[in-house]
């Protein structure tokens, strides 16, 4: 969705997931994941994709809009089952040309069905301490192609 957003509003598309992961597919230092929050944040306009939630106050007080994918646990997981799966089956090179492991495909749908309801739960409350950020909430993949045909 950030990718075809940035497409639409002929914004710079910065995706994150390289951001997270080191080569060897141990996580990132919190520190370097700051700077480069930082960094990429720092022009005027961008579109970045995912929540960053231990850089919440410099990402999303420097946002305008933030587009919540609040779909239901089912479609979430599914989507990330069948992406990560994918992955792993083509052997296709993920960020920084790793290739997506049978654990690391586990992991990803391990984290959904942890996070979700959390998330959920806690994303009305933090969104509306950002008095700067316009939120969209968008509960399906239907509101969502609608929302993105319509601007």
């Amino acid at each position: 969705m950030a990718a075809r957003l940035a497409r639409r509003l002929a914004l710079p598309y910065i995706p994150t997931d390289p951001v997270y992961w080191t080569g060897d597919w141990r996580p990132a230092p919190a520190g370097e994941v700051r700077a480069w929050a930082e960094s990429a944040t720092s022009p005027e306009a961008w579109v970045l994709d995912g929540n960053f939630d231990a850089e919440r106050e410099l990402v999303w007080g420097r946002a305008e809009l933030a587009v919540w994918l609040d779909f239901s646990l089912a479609t979430t997981l599914w989507r990330v089952s069948r992406r990560n799966f994918r992955w792993w089956l083509s052997g296709e090179p993920v960020w920084g040309g790793q290739r997506m492991t049978l654990a690391k495909a586990w992991g990803g749908v391990r984290h959904t069905l942890r996070s979700h309801a959390g998330k959920r739960g806690a994303y009305p409350s933090l969104l509306a301490g950002f008095a700067n950020l316009e939120v969209v909430r968008l509960t399906s993949p239907r509101a969502a192609e609608t929302w993105l045909a319509g601007l």
